[in-house]
């Protein structure tokens, strides 16, 4: 049989999904969170599945279940190898006389319909590689390393005024084996803030800001390569203010200072700014496009689960390039949105880190089996192999011991 037979012949017969819940010991500020994800599994007509994750925002209010519902049932009969076919029909529409009937994202394709699709797509590249003997890196192009640095988010210790704690915690991190690692500015003198929905910094708020970011520095040394995330709370004369102070530091980028649309004066503070402006979370191609254009961003940052799948962040990722800007990625999943990452990460030239953010929960980390029985992290890296597909299959176990009262178990 010839291989386009082969790939004519299988076909999407399902598409489920389970919600898994776990505790982060270290969330925002250094406080505990339960985390809920989405689990996406896709099964074709010879017996092969592919395994996505998604974002559950605030524990299902966006609709992203809803619209994975939505897209499996007008998949169903498609084959996983059209899978970029599959993601241009519901992101910009086909004309008529094309069925079924086709609307480009509800004409915005921005939100649920792509958080939706990050994790379909992401399944669907499983069970090419898996069909093809290949691992998913290979289909995006192949890889120029078999790791990537991975860059902790470690927000912040929960008694922000006792310098100690953040010379812990920045101890801990370098002893774990991280030179790379990001705090959160809104978490770092909260007990400061004297009116929540103002987006400037006082002088009193700036100084300790920078106190307590020094207190980590100090103890880190100078290798360390340490990042901050403003989480979009700022506005531009205290972003500036903060790049300046930072400087002095010895920061490797300021993340959001602005509001994620607010384009323009992100391109205003980025022209001012004493250190690398670092952006994208939340953009699509789209508005990589703008930012990139607008001159808006040294460091593009964006994330699998936001930006519609491994496909569309590698269009961003080629885009900066060909723009002379690398990319960090921003990753708001667990072990399997993380491993597809790193899939990413080794195939694009532009790379300078991922992020992991569950660093202190350890269910995060083996609710999946890796290949070979690799760790997910070792030494400051995620490293891949040549197993076909993602190199994941679920561990049932751990997800029983996870999933969320009333859902069932897909594996």
């Amino acid at each position: 049989m010839r291989l386009s037979d082969l790939i004519n012949d299988i076909k999407i017969t399902k598409v489920s999904t389970m919600v898994l819940k776990g505790e982060d010991p270290h969330g925002l500020g250094g406080v505990p969170r339960k985390w809920h994800f989405i689990v996406v599994k896709v099964e074709t007509n010879n017996g092969l599945c592919g395994y996505g994750e998604c974002p559950h925002w605030q524990r299902g209010y966006f609709g992203v279940r809803e619209t994975i519902s939505y897209i499996g049932d007008r998949i169903i009969g498609s084959s996983p190898f059209d899978v970029k076919k599959i993601v241009e029909e519901h992101f910009n529409g086909a004309r008529p006389p094309h069925q079924p009937r086709s609307l480009p994202a509800t004409i915005l394709p921005v939100g649920p319909i792509v958080w939706a699709m990050s994790g379909i797509e992401m399944a669907l590249l499983d069970i090419m590689g898996k069909q093809a003997g290949l691992p998913v890196y290979a289909l995006l192009g192949g890889k120029f390393r078999s790791k990537v640095p991975v860059y902790l988010d470690r927000s912040g210790p929960t008694d922000v005024a006792n310098l100690d704690e953040w010379k812990r915690l920045a101890n801990e991190t370098i002893d774990s084996g991280y030179t790379k690692f990001k705090f959160d500015i809104d978490y770092v003198a909260p007990d400061l803030v004297s009116d929540v929905w103002s987006r400037s910094i006082d002088r009193k708020h700036m100084l300790e800001i920078a106190k307590r970011l020094g207190a980590a520095r100090e103890a880190a040394g100078p290798d360390a390569e340490i990042s901050v995330d403003c989480h979009m709370h700022y506005d531009l004369v205290s972003s500036l203010e903060l790049s300046r102070m930072l400087d002095t530091i010895g920061i490797s980028w300021l993340e959001d200072p602005v509001p994620v649309m607010d384009i323009c004066t992100l391109a205003d503070i980025r022209e001012k700014s004493n250190v690398p402006i670092c952006a994208g979370e939340m953009y699509t191609y789209d508005l990589a496009k703008l930012a990139i254009n607008a001159k808006a961003v040294d460091i593009l940052h964006p994330d699998v689960l936001f930006a519609g799948g491994l496909h569309e962040t590698k269009k961003i990722c080629e885009l900066a390039n060909a723009n002379g800007l690398p990319v960090a990625f921003h990753n708001n999943s667990t072990a399997l949105g993380f491993t597809a990452t790193a899939h990413l990460g080794v195939s694009v030239a532009n790379i300078l880190a991922s992020e992991y953010h569950f660093y202190d929960a350890d269910w995060s980390k083996k609710w999946v089996n890796r290949s070979n029985g690799m760790d997910l992290i070792s030494n400051g890296y995620i490293e891949l192999d040549d197993t076909p597909g993602l190199g994941v299959e679920l561990n049932e176990e751990v997800c029983r011991e996870l999933l969320v009262t009333g859902e069932k178990y897909i594996g």
